[in-house]
């Protein structure tokens, strides 16, 4: 049994991974490696693509989420990559943003729904700034903020939805927006309409990167050339909308394959979960037999990790998703170089103790507010963020 216990340096709460709050294919090279440390396998647009949805899909139908995949249009995905949340039928949004201040400011959830009210205050008052610099400027914010009107894609989601049983939750290519589920008043992806699909999207950081920045740590076969040099986002974008059912995060692990042979196992979320040590080596069985069954030598890439759920039966194995086996998919409890020198498989490892894992909950919380809001914050309490926050709004309206 292996239970991970990460050195002094991970463990204090003020250390976060710099690659920590960015969807799993986006992580970024920290340069700090030595230059005798091994080497990755070079990430090219192929291997990337091969990790998309609609690559793997069908070849591992069997063994994953019930999903549909749909093509998105060029305009759908300007819309997407457009500034501002203007949503279809935006009245019928369920949002998890509060119309009204509370005069309790002891009261946590309060403050933070006060604080959100102000950040919408903020950007509204941003907007019409902007607006004001001339008439023709004017009248494209006008059109800006026009609702959205796609009808044959809506159609098409809709009946997805119902083919799904009436909740799914939405990814594109690669990336789910995860970063974006505080928005919703469930705190979580699932979705009901067509309104809350959209409105997570636009919401979502990661969804960006894979509209704008999808290949930018890619190099192109044929000259070795990275980033500006090559394409940035897929020729085809597509909207993955895929069954709905409550997973326990204790029960998601991350796989690392490399040279076709399984070398880790890693708890998926970042959570301390004192029964998974009981169950430890019947959980890495599993995994492995259903490595061993299921995937090997049907991923086209002989390098690369893998997302499986088990339920809480532990009588079934879902494959969720694929991702490179590059730096910039999050190596979890594992260092990558240990994972690149492994000669043969190592232990499933689960986080030892609630401080362990302390630090690393709310992976995405640098993503739910702006850049410059998130600087403001500068390590203060809820409570002050708020006033602090709200002060500078009324600067700002000045």
């Amino acid at each position: 049994m292996n239970i991970y216990k990460p050195d002094k340096e991970k463990e204090n709460l003020g250390q976060q991974s710099p690659t920590r709050g960015l969807p799993d294919h986006t992580k970024v090279n920290t340069g700090t490696a030595a230059t005798t440390s091994p080497v990755f396998p070079p990430l090219t647009h192929q291997r990337l693509e091969n990790c998309a949805f609609s690559a793997w899909y069908s070849t591992f139908r069997t063994n994953t989420i019930k999903s549909r995949i749909i093509p998105l249009s060029e305009d759908f995905v300007s819309y997407l990559n457009a500034d501002g949340v203007c949503i279809p039928g935006q009245s019928h949004v369920s949002l998890a943003l509060s119309d009204s201040e509370s005069e309790d400011e002891d009261d946590q959830s309060n403050v933070m729904d006060r604080l959100k009210t102000l950040q919408e205050e903020t950007i509204r008052q941003a907007q019409e700034q902007d607006s004001d610099s001339s008439d023709d400027e004017d009248q494209t914010n006008v059109d800006d903020q026009k609702e959205p009107y796609f009808p044959a894609l809506e159609r098409e989601i809709a009946q997805a939805i119902e083919d799904l049983g009436g909740e799914v939750f939405p990814k594109l290519n690669w990336s789910s927006p995860r970063d974006a589920s505080w928005i919703a008043t469930t705190n979580t992806l699932k979705c009901h309409n067509i309104a809350d699909i959209f409105l997570l999207l636009k919401s979502s950081d990661f969804v960006a990167h894979d509209l704008i920045h999808a290949y930018e740590d890619c190099s192109d076969e044929a000259s070795g050339q990275k980033g500006a040099g090559v394409r940035q986002r897929p020729e085809i974008v597509e909207l993955v909308l895929r069954k709905w059912f409550d997973l326990a995060p204790s029960m998601e692990f991350r796989c690392f394959v490399r040279d076709n042979q399984l070398v880790g196992i890693s708890q998926r979320d970042m959570t301390y979960y004192e029964f998974l040590k009981n169950i430890q080596d019947e959980l890495e069985q599993k995994i492995v037999d259903f490595y061993d069954n299921k995937i090997r030598n049907k991923f086209p890439d002989p390098d690369y990790t893998f997302d499986v759920y088990i339920t809480r039966t532990r009588e079934r194995i879902y494959l969720i998703d694929f991702n490179p086996f590059a730096q910039k998919t999050d190596s979890l409890l594992f260092e990558w170089e240990e994972l690149l020198l492994a000669q043969e498989r190592m232990p499933l490892r689960l986080l030892s103790s609630e401080a362990a894992g302390q630090h690393m909950r709310q992976p995405f919380a640098f993503n739910r507010y702006p850049v410059d809001v998130t600087e403001l914050s500068n390590g203060q309490t809820v409570a002050d963020f708020a006033e602090a926050f709200y002060k500078k709004v009324q600067a700002a309206a000045k």
